[in-house]
């Protein structure tokens, strides 16, 4: 074929000289990318895969009712449904005793850590443990009304000593804000009704968002016919006023929709701009300064937290493995905007969580596997930025080294064939 070696050849003979001498070892090269593609398309299949998961029983304290942890994630402070009598028991726990029970004076409903202590609501006011003690304390609390006291719902604080709290009575339900002993008066949410098949709006949840300034939850039911029901769900925003009655505005309100948690975002990563999320079964909500509602995500999710790094963390409600990270990304201008990740917990390791707390650097998923048991995820934001942890990062490492690898010895093999070819 070459016996004229100074006739010149066409593009495609030049090719088909070279790839036939495999003397040179150039099916090598070829044979090596084909194992990238493989290998690649693993790793690649396996990015949406959540790192830093470990998941373990917790059904011998019973159901988990609320939880809230320490700055450190150390200490936590928890309320259990008992498994045989139906009580609630309040729940210490720390890193060297594990969970230790705590003497509450009533029966406890919500806690909140603030201030190097927690704060609980009770069906008989506010009791408070420091983090120094195993022992509740009872304050004194002044009430405008003269009561001795109220059924509390739930409880938010920012420093440990003021806050807002949600109470629940024969009445309906009130939200208070408290600064020291004094607590205000109560303001009632307007009811909903405009006839005789719509009912009053009752508060589940309070977070505050910032000093005397926090987001509240309702939900009331619309009866369209004697055998359904349909849930209207509320989101307010409420602000301080001194022991006057607290400012509530309606900011938000949908039909079929139950709105669940509230989750404060931190400015550091997320600007002044917006203030918090709220998550529920079919919505996912983001809210700005001044209080305007938007969508921050297209499915809503059974509990949400945030962790260290400001990434939110969203558990789907109609999927055990499914979860979305939202990240907040910070252009040259200063301006936020967010990205939406879909990935999935390792097989088997399946959770229906319906509560999500942050615990130091970690962010703990508690809820139930698909069999009904108790469980407890435990998810370690970092491992996402560590190539021994992450399959992602792995892959992406061991793709990028194999193949500026073979880049170098097909170079270097054309370099060798420069004077016995037919270039």
């Amino acid at each position: 074929m070459y016996d004229k070696p100074d006739e010149e050849k066409s593009f495609l003979e030049k090719m088909r000289y070279w790839l036939r001498e495999e003397s040179d070892m150039q099916w090598v090269s070829i044979g090596v990318f084909f194992m990238i593609i493989i290998a690649g398309a693993f790793f690649f299949d396996h990015t949406d895969v959540i790192p830093g998961w470990v998941q373990s029983d917790v059904a011998d304290e019973g159901t988990l009712i609320d939880i809230d942890w320490n700055d450190n994630g150390d200490k936590a402070l928890a309320i259990f449904l008992n498994f045989t009598s139906g009580d609630k028991e309040l729940k210490s726990w720390d890193n060297e005793n594990g969970w230790k029970n705590i003497e509450s004076y009533a029966e406890p409903n919500a806690v909140d850590y603030a201030g190097f202590q927690w704060l609980i609501g009770t069906n008989d006011g506010i009791e408070l443990i420091s983090e120094d003690t195993d022992s509740s304390i009872y304050p004194a609390m002044n009430w405008v009304d003269n009561s001795s006291s109220k059924r509390i719902v739930d409880i938010s604080s920012i420093g440990g000593i003021s806050g807002f709290i949600i109470t629940q009575s024969t009445e309906g339900s009130s939200v208070h804000y408290f600064d020291g002993s004094e607590v205000s008066a109560g303001t009632s949410p307007p009811s909903t009704s405009d006839g005789e098949n719509e009912g009053h709006v009752q508060l589940t949840n309070v977070e505050m968002i910032s000093s005397q300034r926090a987001l509240v939850i309702g939900s009331s039911s619309l009866n369209i016919n004697p055998t359904n029901a349909l849930t209207i769900g509320s989101l307010y925003d409420v602000s301080a006023s001194g022991t006057d009655n607290p400012n509530l505005q309606l900011i938000h309100s949908k039909a079929g929709v139950d709105l669940s948690q509230i989750i404060t975002l931190d400015e550091k990563f997320w600007g002044d701009e917006y203030v918090a999320a709220v998550i529920g079964p079919t919505d996912c909500l983001i809210i700005d300064l001044e209080g305007v509602v938007s969508n921050l995500c297209d499915t809503g999710g059974s509990s949400a937290a945030i962790d260290s790094f400001g990434a939110i963390w969203i558990s789907s409600a109609t999927n055990s493995l499914d979860f979305n990270k939202i990240v907040p990304e910070k252009n040259n201008d200063g301006q936020i905007s967010y990205v939406t990740i879909n990935l999935q917990l390792p097989e088997n390791y399946e959770i229906n969580s319906r509560l999500a707390k942050n615990s130091g650097e970690e962010v703990h998923f508690y809820g139930t596997n698909d069999d009904g048991g108790e469980v407890r995820g435990t998810l370690d934001p970092s491992a996402s930025k560590s190539v021994l942890r992450s399959l992602d990062m792995l892959g992406q490492l061991v793709v990028f080294v194999i193949a500026i690898s073979v880049f170098g010895a097909t170079a270097w093999q054309f370099y060798e064939n420069r004077g016995r070819s037919s270039w």
